[in-house]
């Protein structure tokens, strides 16, 4: 078996599930488990590097003096949907391109998922149908462990100078959290987070989140008319006065969303809380504005009741960033057409830890893995493009 396949497999058999309940950080001290074990792996390399006391394992290897010190960024964590634990990958060689029986319960049809399309032949590493695979990010972080191991073996390879750095908790939002943009030390990075190896990421969600308490007016409801305000009801009504478009379950591309993520409590107190995203920050400014205006709406005709919205940012869009530093995003292009790959360049539905570093001084586009179907037990590997990936990571540091 390849070697970078090898490693892949080690790697997921290591639960680093991140805990959006933890304030720990990491969240989970397994996460550190994979952590320890790069550690060690780059030291045997020879390659110089420390876990600082937030989990963040940094490291560097020198390279051509003069030339930009290239960053490469995965994280070890997994996404809290599914289990990580006890991961069995099952691989399917010389796939057909028909369906793909996970177990007796779960099966895969490139019918209901397109991203198996095109892989006729390849070798696939798909789940058990137990558990997600870890290929976010344990792909990426594959990948790069693979492209370190290559440069350590083939000396004569002249590099860019390199800053790795593995981060914890990037499933739960708090990846970047405590990044330290001097002690990484890059001109300009890559996370190596994504999914298809033509893809190029240089934009993605602004993001803020909105929590929306309602306080009713209680009273026995046997003499309620007239009096009673259900939280509940105010709750329901709030809803329905944001743009019944804007949900994640009617948009695409660059369009943005509120998204309900939560309903609890009861007739007296209710809380909502959404996450609002959108690639254009004005467009995000008039979905809180939006929301302001509801609020105002329902006091108005709820005199008696009592509201409560708390408006936060998140993060932001890094092609705000990457239009003025398009260091990293020219010297990938160049690297695509080299290799005779023609980008894309599709909005990120989402967040990414590039953006946030972007912002603290180190352009960050993202990159894929050839890891696809992310958090859920339909995740697989494409050992082909996994492959590829390393190919192209490695013409990307290269003097």
């Amino acid at each position: 078996m390849d070697q970078n396949l090898e490693r892949f497999l080690r790697y997921i058999k290591i639960d680093t599930q991140s805990n959006d309940e933890s304030l720990a950080s990491p969240s989970e001290a397994k996460e550190l488990d994979l952590t320890r074990l790069l550690q060690k792996e780059l030291k045997e390399m020879g390659i110089e590097n420390e876990i600082d006391e937030y989990g963040r394992l940094y490291a560097h290897l020198a390279g051509v003096e003069g030339l930009d010190a290239i960053g490469l960024n995965a994280h070890v964590d997994t996404a809290t949907e599914i289990s990580g634990k006890d991961v069995k990958p099952q691989l399917i060689e010389n796939y057909d391109g028909g369906v793909i029986r996970l177990n007796d319960e779960y099966k895969m049809s490139p019918n209901e998922f397109d991203t198996l399309k095109g892989h006729e032949g390849d070798t696939l590493v798909v789940t058990s149908g137990d558990t997600l695979l870890g290929g976010d990010d344990k792909a990426g972080v594959a990948v790069i462990m693979s492209v370190l191991d290559y440069l350590t073996s083939h000396k004569e390879v002249k590099h860019h100078p390199l800053s790795i750095l593995f981060t914890p908790d990037e499933e739960i939002g708090r990846g970047p959290e405590h990044f330290d943009a001097k002690k990484f030390g890059a001109d300009y990075a890559y996370t190596i987070d994504g999914d298809y190896p033509d893809h190029i990421d240089i934009e993605n969600f602004n993001a803020a989140h909105a929590e929306v308490t309602f306080y009713g007016v209680g009273i026995h409801p046997g003499e309620a008319k007239g009096k009673m305000v259900n939280a509940i009801s105010l709750g329901e009504e709030f809803d329905r006065l944001l743009d019944p478009n804007a949900r994640p379950e009617f948009t695409s591309g660059h369009e943005g969303f509120n998204h309900c993520c939560s309903f609890e409590g009861s007739a007296g107190k209710a809380t909502l809380y959404y996450i609002i995203r959108n690639h254009d920050a004005s467009l995000l400014e008039k979905q809180k504005e939006e929301m302001i205006k509801a609020k105002e709406i329902l006091e108005k005709k709820y005199p008696t009741a009592k509201i409560e919205l708390e408006i936060g940012d998140d993060y932001r869009n890094m092609k705000e960033i990457i239009d003025k530093d398009p260091r990293a995003l020219e010297h990938a292009k160049a690297v695509f057409k080299k290799l005779g790959i023609e980008p894309k360049h599709l909005p990120v539905r989402g967040g990414t830890d590039g953006a946030t570093f972007s912002f603290k001084g180190c352009p960050t586009p993202n990159l894929g893995t050839g890891s696809y179907n992310h958090h859920g037990r339909f995740e697989f590997l494409s050992v082909r493009d996994f492959n590829k990936m390393i190919e192209i990571v490695i013409e990307l540091v290269k003097a």
